[in-house]
């Protein structure tokens, strides 16, 4: 499975975090392609996802993507999200599964075969459809390795960040203790402070 550069808006993770291992970084590189807290979206239009599938060796290069190319890819990223935030203790909203069950039969995603003899989940369909499909298995890989649940969305609502959950316990909430965790210990002990004061 390919790796994934850099994210598009920080030189590395918050929180100085590892990237995710093996094919969960392109899965989370894919979520982190909006950055919410400052309203930042890196695909924003066919050349620019064409440009983040490309560089991460998941299209061609040679396919014409269209608009609803990129609305698809949003869709998708932001499922992925939700089935991250479900890592972190939340319940998934049954319209992300549909997203995403939607998406992998549209990538006609199959069972190969390595030269090793080990299984790979791959997608038939080539273009958009494909290279999504390539993320979804990617999200296979992670689920087949025991590392998925281990791939989380901060709880910061205004952050949503993806990272990889190192700790022992996986217990793991934020993606920088130092900025997403202390912004709500501060607002928890302002919460408490005010109610005493009333």
């Amino acid at each position: 499975m390919p790796g994934a550069p850099n994210n598009p808006f920080f030189d590395s993770e918050p929180g100085g975090r590892e990237v995710a291992p093996g094919p969960l970084a392109l899965v989370q590189a894919f979520v982190n392609t909006r950055e919410a807290e400052r309203g930042l979206e890196a695909l924003t239009a066919p050349g620019t996802l064409r440009r983040w599938l490309v560089e991460r060796d998941i299209l061609s290069g040679k396919e014409n993507l269209r608009e609803a190319d990129v609305g698809r890819a949003r869709e998708v990223r932001e499922a992925l999200r939700v089935l991250l935030v479900a890592n972190n203790g939340r319940a998934v909203d049954p319209r992300a599964v549909q997203t995403l069950n939607r998406t992998a039969g549209r990538a006609r995603l199959e069972i190969r075969f390595g030269a090793d003899g080990g299984t790979l989940l791959e997608p038939v369909s080539d273009g958009a459809d494909g290279a999504l499909g390539r993320i979804l298995a990617a999200v296979y890989a992670g689920m087949e390795q025991g590392t998925w649940q281990r791939l989380k969305v901060c709880r910061n609502e205004a952050c949503r960040w993806a990272f990889y959950d190192r700790s022992k316990n996986r217990s793991g909430e934020w993606c920088s203790m130092a900025v997403c965790g202390n912004r709500k210990k501060i607002r928890t002990y302002r919460r408490r402070r005010g109610d005493r004061e009333v």
